[in-house]
């Protein structure tokens, strides 16, 4: 996080390793069309999934964990798509509701084989979901990316 002339701009990184692809290459509605907020998915390589930014995880589900900076940002990192499906089979959370968290703190672990394996897309979200209040969300070009690599910077 950087703070300058009244504004912070804050770095969101990737989740997980692998290929970042636009929103709009989602096969989902709710994230190609940016309804759910800005942001950017990963093909990911692995199973590892670590939190995008610091702050205070707001919502913890197996598939899904919602956190919130310091500074108000929303963010939703969602893994896979329809995976609530699979009512939390092949996914361990590592965090709780309610627990503080940095950059790059392990969320879960997945077994992305098994996932896939069941005929799900394991293409993982991360979205600004409070971005209204944002003064500008940039998403960076990116292709193959390590987990931990910026790939999203949020001003407000």
């Amino acid at each position: 996080m950087t703070t300058t002339q009244g504004s912070t701009a804050i770095d969101l990184v990737a989740p997980v390793s692998g290929r970042a692809v636009p929103l709009s290459a989602v096969a989902d509605p709710a994230f190609s069309s940016g309804a759910l907020g800005p942001g950017i998915a990963v093909i990911p390589d692995d199973g590892a999934v670590v939190a995008p930014v610091s702050g205070t995880v707001v919502v913890a589900m197996p598939h899904a964990y919602g956190l919130m900076t310091d500074a108000g940002v929303e963010v939703l990192v969602h893994i896979g798509l329809d995976t609530v499906r699979l009512e939390g089979e092949h996914f361990v959370p590592r965090v709780e509701q309610g627990d503080r968290v940095a950059a790059g703190t392990l969320l879960a672990t997945v077994d992305m084989d098994a996932v896939a394996g069941a005929g799900y897309d394991t293409t993982t979200i991360v979205v600004v979901t409070g971005w209204k209040s944002a003064r500008d969300v940039v998403v960076l070009p990116a292709d193959a990316v390590a987990s931990g690599d910026v790939l999203v910077t949020v001003v407000v």
